[in-house]
Formats: C-alpha cells, sequence, structure tokens
C-alpha cells in the first residue's frame, strides 16, 4: 500500500461521535505508538499494552480531552481495530472469551488478560519508522478531531484567553489576513485551514512582506501578528514539530554516543531517567502536590532548545506540574520569582479558569534558581 493510502486512512480512522463530537481516543493511541516507534520502545511490530504504552496516551490525552472524557487507553486498543489498519494478537486459547468482548466493553483487565499485543499493517509499521514519512502520517491523524477552527479555540481557551480575544484571533486567521494574502497573490486559504506546521511557516513568512498586512498590524497594536503566532504555537503543540525537530538533532548528532542519545529521547519526549528523578524529588505536582502521576508532565525550566546536553537531563531544570499549570508554564504566562511565588502574566486574562491562582508556591532548592532566574528573563510573559 502506498503513503497516500495510509494518509487518507489516518484521516478517517472513525473515532467515536456518540457524544455529538470527536472523542480523541483512537488519535491519542496513535500518537503514542508513533512516539514509542521514534524513540525505539517500539522496534519490531508488536505494540504492547503495557505502562509506557498507556503513560504516552495519557500525555495526548491530557491536552486533548473535552468535558468528561475518561482517560480509557484499554478502549482504543481494542477498538481500533475496525480501522483495518490494527490488529490484536490473540492465542486459540483465548479466542472464545475474546470474541464475547464484542457483546460487551472491553476493559483494561481483559485486554491484559486475552491480548498478546497489537500490530499495525507491515507498511504501514514501516512508512511510521521512517523520518521522512512519519511526519505525514501523524499530522493526517488531527483531520480526525473537529474542525481546526474547534479545536484551536479550545486550546486557546485552555492557556486561558478570553472569548473575545479568541474571537478576534479567529476573526483574523480566517478572514482579514487571507484576504490581504490573497489580494497580494500568497493564497485564498483560511489559516485556521493548515494543519501542516510546516506549510502554515511557509504561508506566514511571506505574510510579514504583504505590505497591508504590515499597516493593519501596526494599527491593531499587533493583533494581527500575535494571532498569527497564537496558531503557530498550537500547531507546533499538536503535532509536536518543536519535539519532531529536537530528537531528530539528537539523531543526527554524531557528538553524541548511542546510549547517551536514547536517555536524551526519551528525556525529550517526557519520559525516562529525567521524568522519573522529577517524580522521586516532587513526589507530585510542584504545586498542587496532586500525586497521581498520569495527569502529570515533567517540564523543563530552562527550555530544551537553549539548554545544553548537561542542563537538559538535570532534574533541577525541571518541574512536575499537572497539564494546565505546564502548559501555561511553558508558554510563559506564568513564572516563579526566586522564592518559590507564582508570577502571572498580564497576558494570561482567566487564569482563575485554569484553576492557578496567586497565592500558589513551588518549594524550590538552590540548584533551581539559575534556571528560573532564565525562565523569567527569556519565557515570562511582562
Amino acid at each position: 500500500m502506498t503513503l497516500a493510502f495510509y494518509n487518507d486512512k489516518l484521516q478517517s480512522i472513525r473515532p467515536d461521535k456518540s457524544s455529538g463530537r470527536a472523542k480523541p481516543h483512537k488519535v491519542c493511541m496513535m500518537f503514542a505508538v508513533m512516539d514509542l516507534i521514534e524513540q525505539g520502545h517500539i522496534q519490531d511490530n508488536r505494540i504492547y499494552y503495557d505502562e509506557t504504552l498507556k503513560k504516552r496516551f495519557s500525555w495526548h490525552f491530557l491536552r486533548l480531552k473535552q468535558g468528561n472524557d475518561a482517560d480509557s487507553p484499554f478502549l482504543p486498543f481494542y477498538h481500533l481495530k475496525s480501522s483495518g489498519l490494527w490488529h490484536l494478537d490473540v492465542s486459540n486459547e483465548n479466542k472464545p472469551a475474546f470474541e464475547s468482548i464484542k457483546k460487551k466493553s472491553a476493559t483494561d483487565a481483559n485486554i491484559r488478560k486475552l491480548v498478546n499485543f497489537a500490530y499495525l499493517d507491515e507498511a504501514l509499521f514501516d512508512f511510521l519508522k521512517s523520518p521522512n514519512t512519519a511526519p505525514i502520517l501523524r499530522n493526517a491523524l488531527t483531520a480526525n478531531l473537529d474542525t481546526l477552527e474547534d479545536q484551536y479555540g479550545r486550546w486557546a481557551k485552555s492557556i486561558g484567553k478570553s472569548d473575545k480575544t479568541i474571537k478576534n484571533y479567529v476573526g483574523a486567521l480566517k478572514n482579514s489576513i487571507p484576504n490581504w494574502l490573497n489580494d497580494a497573490g500568497v493564497t485564498k486559504q483560511s489559516l485556521l485551514s493548515v494543519g501542516s506546521f510546516v506549510e502554515y511557516e511557509n504561508i506566514v513568512s511571506k505574510t510579514y512582506e504583504v505590505r497591508e498586512f504590515v499597516e493593519k498590524d501596526k494599527r491593531g497594536n499587533g493583533m494581527y501578528s500575535a494571532a498569527i503566532k497564537s496558531y503557530r504555537a498550537f500547531l507546533s503543540d499538536i503535532t509536536q514539530a518543536e519535539v519532531q525537530h529536537d530528537i531528530d538533532e539528537i539523531i543526527l548528532d554524531k557528538t553524541i554516543p548511542d546510549t547517551q542519545k536514547a536517555v536524551m529521547v526519551n528525556t525529550r519526549v517526557g519520559q525516562g531517567r529525567f521524568r522519573e528523578d522529577l517524580i522521586n524529588h516532587w513526589q507530585g505536582c510542584a504545586v498542587t502536590k496532586f500525586q497521581n502521576y498520569s495527569f502529570l508532565i515533567a517540564s523543563h525550566i530552562k527550555p530544551w532548545s537553549k539548554s545544553d546536553n548537561e542542563e537538559r537531563l538535570d532534574p533541577f531544570n525541571g518541574l512536575l506540574l499537572l497539564a494546565n499549570i505546564d502548559k501555561a508554564f511553558d508558554l510563559g504566562y506564568i513564572s516563579f520569582d526566586d522564592r518559590g511565588r507564582i508570577l502571572i502574566s498580564d497576558h494570561l486574562e482567566e487564569y482563575q479558569a485554569l484553576g492557578i491562582h496567586a497565592d500558589m508556591n513551588v518549594l524550590l532548592a538552590k540548584q533551581h534558581q539559575d534556571y528560573l532566574a532564565f525562565h523569567r528573563e527569556s519565557r515570562f510573559k511582562q
């Protein structure tokens, strides 16, 4: 089968829409598998229902879930077989019990007990192992999660943007900026229809050369360029563009020993030793003390792209945070002073809706100070 065939298949893997919207479970499971193939955890075409897979599923699920969506990795592990791309290996002795699952819901227990492993079409697995074709297929998955406009609106809301700001940004990305680009002969399409990070970067790089955009952006106090940057951050987040770039750099860097490359790749995708070190140090969310580690993200204080290889693995360059707090910290909407007290940017319009409040703090060691000073100076939005 061709790449185009699998691109089309992954764009239509039929997520559960019983609640009136697309649930993200199948997409999150496929994202998790793609991540684990890339970092070398899955080397053969065998996908085991283990803790590593479930943790990676949960990481993506926390970014894409809505409302009362349940973190249930066993559901897509079973139901992805309806896609025709995902297959389950079941021993003959377990087949009668496995067949009975059709008459009732899959559970974590019966998946662990009855299924040996899942596997993909061999051609699809080969495409996902290739750094040239895997990003194309990763991008195809996002077509299953409602419209990009809907996804962007939820994402912007999740980082504290007000309804008014979101409406302004959507109008700029959907109407105003495309109209100016069309007049300049660049493109006719709404920027909110662009799902590829690379394609988006190519389009907006030309935007700043369009005179009407420059003039209107100046009159609007930078609102239009802020909308462009916001949607760029959204695409980077859902496609993990920065992470993919950083992993490519690690793999291609001949100065890094192969044994250290594996450690660094695991660290970059939020797993491995770095995460375990943060769990041991913080014993829960660094801010709220919440202790269900499935909901916590290992976040670098000094960003990966600005850190050297030693700093990237230093546990004092990390905070263990709930997803909403991690997102605000990573985007520079919050930081912490040298006493650990939270700093909230004026640009975070509705921070209370994210569960963030002004009396939050973290208990810092002296080894955290230089990293947080860098974050305040370089990342925090004043």
